[in-house]
């Protein structure tokens, strides 16, 4: 049905006889209910060739199987069964089951309006009256529709429509009234487009399919918004949900046939509960049944559902694990920065405007307030179905001829914002199934500004005329063309945390020197603040940073210091004294004192974080914050165990028992025959630090009080190198003592021993931290390493990496070495002859490996500068099997880097810069610098002098510039030569190269 631009009136559309419901007298009422209601027709005795005498109780028989035949099989049949059956004379009025009353439709009708238009039986007659006055009347078409110019209508008034069968007025099919709207003119109820609401796509253009959710879908506004309820009863006491409607006879929302568009979604179908709609109604408009409903959508109570409500109508509904977007906005401009981010990543894979992409999704959506963005998490309009899932909503296009049609259609449902974004740009990237390029005028590489692509989308994705000047207003009001300068300057993901170690370096809102970027803070200001890198430029030389979870800016990358930690939760207590708590791990650039660890021995600290080498810990003593401490301040190889209190009459002390300041908390007699968790030893293993119930510490108690027998407290690391020793819950022989497991099960395991017995013939043992029980020390092999910390790649690969030192008892192979093959290898532990090392690589724990697997490359560490141009950066030494470049020595031409190995000979070097792992550079490259840091300011008082890559006179030292270009500006310097004579200066962030210091 065509709707008035003017009016916008709305079209409803049934589906099947047998499926539809329609408010009859304020009730609703469904064709499949028998004899519900019951309505004495009325008839006006001036208008109609009906007798009036004739009683509803004279009726006959066969005339009631008449008019019913009549309803369910078609106004035209009807009228010509009628008509043969009766005599048309006597005709008596009719009752009819409202169930059968389903026919008409009446667009709304307003004070002003200028044609009535609507719905009703094909081939049918129509008398609109005021009470009994009869006001106009009309024929009705074969395809079902009728329009005609009003008469005497007035705001308020109720008009009755009598549907007879034909023009004769014999068989009254239906009555029903109507209620006449104010004028539409600024109207509240009238269903109008809002100011902002886009012309959506030519419905010939049906590959896109994009449109906009109806106003009237839309239901926060108003007093039938969605989350508000309103339930009244049907004749078979299922309860609809029911907005306020202007119109009494219609709901304006009532579904729409389904079986028309369902063949553009795929999967499983989320509908989207409008006023009007009940139970029953949903499952016969897609051909289910409600008990089905019920079950899907696991409804409590049957008979209740609510506006704005999501059901699937045809499977189990799973939206909650769907949708992923959890984000409220509190205005447009919040909504737009959160588009942005992605808009940024999106624009620049695909090589889209991102700004368009952002603004359209505005324009779109209304600011992510519409439905269809809120529950479908859908942008743009797009139809279909996503990975299977689809929402369904009414919608309105616009015709070629401006007028308006209502539709339900299927939407795509994505799990999040991004994926809606990513699929919008394939659809503009891949455009429509009959031409891959329908949308290539979008492309950046195509156009010459964002402009060009919004006009090109004017008329092609929306029919809307000023589509691009509202997509270009909305760019300019909220500056959008930002996040194409964003997209446009190759930036990768990053994740790691890292402390702001300089100073003077400036913190701009894109990197220095971008078109649009500007100042925002001193990295002075942030100085030893330990902040998050999410992003980085691709060559390495700005980051973006945030604190606290907010982003700062962008800052050069050498004004951070990489600063690497994990996240762990376990507590020991403070055992040495003679270190200090520091608010940054202790070294690093602005560390500050906090207190000294010897005011806190023996208390128990709670480890929140440690640093990338497992050297400092941060962290609560009695749930306060206190900082950072290095981990030889704890027994830092105790590891934590469950043992049972044997014992009475031993206090529990707030410090090991005789420490100065220690106080008695309680006694052991309360704990005989509990367990407890041993979370840390004193130095002479004399005294257990204990926590109960998996809570926290209650204290220190003498070891005696675990034990019957006499022990003394070790701490060693063996190796099960017997297989026919038990394991006891006691050492063997000892009253009560239980076997726990043979020692074949642990046979080459290495172990720690904490306690032995007095005459040494039993140790007791633990594995990972969990305790194992007593074994014979004949069992046992000493296991003796030494602590380490560095890194080596691994250059020979003839060698296994294994669970054990290679011939130690129980070894186990865990993978050749040639698999890690020229990987950097993180060495935690040596053999106590050195000649092997305990390895990971890439954070991952692999196991033992013979240090002569490093044989091909030796450790060094030191500075040269990048001189040589065209050499390749390679993963592995250039022409080493395997090797692939990685890089090139051009994009760090005159940068300061760090050799942390070198191959045998010194042909290649691996390096890293700012912390970040290169790659390995032929050593003709590289030249050897002596420099030393440097961090103050100064200005450039002579124009006479060069700015180079390195040095004047090092061995590959290029020209990039002249000091009379910077004549009379601050700059600040960084690095100096170990004699004074060069400078490594920058400005404004920028390094700028070096220079003789005489020009400063």
């Amino acid at each position: 049905m065509i709707v008035q631009n003017k009016y916008l009136r709305t079209c409803l559309a049934l589906s099947s006889m047998a499926a539809s419901g329609l408010i009859f007298g304020g009730k609703y009422a469904y064709a499949d209910e028998q004899n519900v209601l019951t309505e004495s027709v009325p008839v006006d005795s001036a208008s109609l060739a009906i007798p009036t005498q004739q009683s509803a109780a004279a009726e006959t028989e066969a005339t009631q199987e008449t008019v019913l035949q009549a309803v369910t099989e078609g106004a035209a049949q009807a009228g010509e069964t009628a008509a043969n059956s009766s005599d048309t004379t006597n005709t008596p009025a009719l009752q009819v089951h409202a169930a059968d009353i389903k026919k008409m439709l009446l667009d709304p009708v307003y004070a002003d309006a200028k044609e009535i238009s609507g719905t009703a039986a094909p081939n049918s007659y129509i008398v609109f009256l005021e009470g009994d006055v009869s006001l106009m009347e009309t024929p009705v078409d074969a395809a079902g529709a009728f329009r005609l110019a009003p008469t005497g209508i007035e705001a308020g008034s109720v008009l009755r429509a009598i549907v007879y069968s034909d023009q004769s007025k014999t068989v009254i099919l239906e009555e029903t009234e109507w209620t006449v709207l104010p004028a539409a003119t600024g109207s509240a109820e009238a269903p109008l487009p809002p100011a902002t609401a886009p012309a959506t796509t030519d419905p010939a253009v049906t590959d896109p399919a994009v449109t906009e959710e109806p106003p009237a879908a839309d239901l926060a506004a108003g007093s039938g918004g969605a989350g508000q309820l309103s339930a009244s009863a049907t004749p078979n006491g299922e309860e609809a949900v029911t907005a306020p409607l202007t119109l009494m006879s219609v709901a304006s929302t009532s579904l729409t046939t389904a079986q028309t568009v369902a063949q553009e979604a795929k999967g499983t179908w989320y509908y989207y509960v409008q006023s009007g709609d009940t139970l029953k109604s949903i499952a016969a408009h897609y051909a289910t049944d409600a008990d089905s409903l019920i079950r899907w959508n696991y409804l409590t109570n049957a008979n209740l559902i609510y506006v704005g409500q999501l059901l699937s109508v045809n499977g189990m509904n799973v939206y909650s694990s769907i949708d992923k977007e959890n984000r409220t906005f509190a205005n447009s401009a919040e909504f737009v920065e959160y588009l942005g981010s992605y808009a940024t990543e999106i624009g620049k894979d695909y090589n889209l405007y991102s700004s368009v992409m952002v603004a359209q999704a505005s324009l779109e959506t209304a600011y992510g307030t519409s439905k269809l963005a809120t529950v479908g998490n859908n942008l743009f309009g797009i139809k279909g179905s996503y990975q299977g899932n689809s929402i369904v909503m009414r919608t309105w296009e616009e015709e070629s001829d401006g007028s308006i049609i209502w539709i339900d259609a299927f939407f795509r449902l994505y799990p999040s914002y991004y994926e809606s974004m990513v699929d919008y740009a394939l659809k503009l990237r891949n455009g429509v199934s009959w031409d891959a390029n329908y949308y290539k005028g979008t492309w950046i590489e195509n156009t010459t500004s964002y402009k060009d692509a919004t006009l090109y989308l004017t008329g092609r994705y929306a029919t809307d005329s000023s589509y691009n000047t509202k997509l270009n207003a909305i760019i300019s009001a909220y500056g959008l063309t930002k996040f194409d300068q964003a997209a446009a300057l190759k930036t990768v993901p990053a994740d790691y945390n890292a402390l702001v170690s300089g100073y003077g370096y400036s913190i701009d809102s894109l990197p220095w020197g971008t078109t649009g970027y500007k100042y925002i803070a001193s990295s002075t200001d942030y100085y030893g603040k330990e902040v998050h890198v999410s992003k980085k430029t691709a060559d390495g030389k700005y980051a973006c940073i945030s604190v606290g979870g907010k982003e700062v800016g962008w800052v050069d990358n050498n004004a951070l210091k990489t600063f690497a930690t994990v996240s762990v939760s376990y507590s020991l207590p403070i055992m040495d004294g003679a270190y200090s708590i520091d608010s940054l791990p202790y070294g690093q650039p602005g560390s500050k004192k906090i207190a000294d660890a010897a005011s806190y021995t023996g208390s128990v600290a709670t480890v929140v974080r440690e640093t990338a080498d497992g050297a400092y810990a941060e962290i609560k003593i009695n749930g306060t914050y206190m900082g950072w401490i290095s981990k030889k301040a704890f027994n830092a190889a105790f590891q934590s165990y469950d043992a049972v209190v044997r014992k009475g009459g031993y206090s529990i002390d707030s410090l090991p028992w005789g420490t100065a300041g220690y106080r008695t908390l309680g006694w052991s007699n309360d704990l005989i025959g509990k367990s407890v968790k041993v979370i840390g030893k004193s130095a002479n293993g004399a005294y257990f630090c204990i926590s109960y119930n998996n809570g926290a510490a209650i204290g220190w108690v003498d070891y005696k009080a675990f034990e019957y027998f006499n022990s003394a407290a070790v701490n060693y690391n063996a190796v099960v190198s017997k297989s026919n020793f038990s394991i006891d819950s006691l050492p063997w022989g000892e009253a009560g003592y239980a076997y726990v497991a043979a020692s074949s099960s642990y046979l080459g395991k290495e172990v720690h021993v904490s306690r032995i017995t007095a005459d040494g013939n039993y140790a007791f043992i633990s594995l990972n931290g969990k305790e194992l029980g007593w074994i014979d020390s004949k069992g046992l092999q000493a296991f003796a390493t030494r602590t380490a910390s560095y890194s080596m790649p691994i250059m020979n690969g003839i060698y296994s990496i294994d669970s054990l030192p290679w011939g130690v008892a129980g070894f186990a192979k865990v993978a050749d070495a040639s698999a890690y093959f020229g990987k950097m290898a993180t060495v935690y532990r040596e053999s106590a002859d050195g000649a092997y090392a305990e390895i990971g690589v890439d954070g991952k724990f692999l196991g033992w490996i013979d240090k002569r697997a490093f044989s091909n490359a030796k450790q060094v560490d030191y500075y040269v500068g990048v001189s040589g141009l065209g050499y390749s950066i390679d993963s592995l030494p250039w022409g080493t099997a395997g090797y692939k470049q990685i890089g090139n020595t051009n994009s760090y031409l005159g940068s300061l880097v760090k050799v942390i190995a070198e191959t045998a000979d010194g042909s290649y070097k691996l390096v890293q810069k700012s912390g970040q792992t290169l790659g390995w550079i032929d050593y003709r490259a590289l030249t050897t610098l002596s420099t030393k840091a440097a961090n103050y300011s100064t200005t450039i008082r002579s124009s006479g002098y060069s700015i180079d890559s390195l040095p004047w006179g090092t061995a590959g030292f290029t020209l990039l510039g002249l000091t009379s270009s910077y004549l009379n500006k601050t700059v600040q310097v960084i690095q100096e030569t170990a004699d004074g004579c060069y400078a490594l200066v920058a400005s404004n962030g920028q390094t700028l190269g070096w220079v003789d210091k005489r020009c400063l």
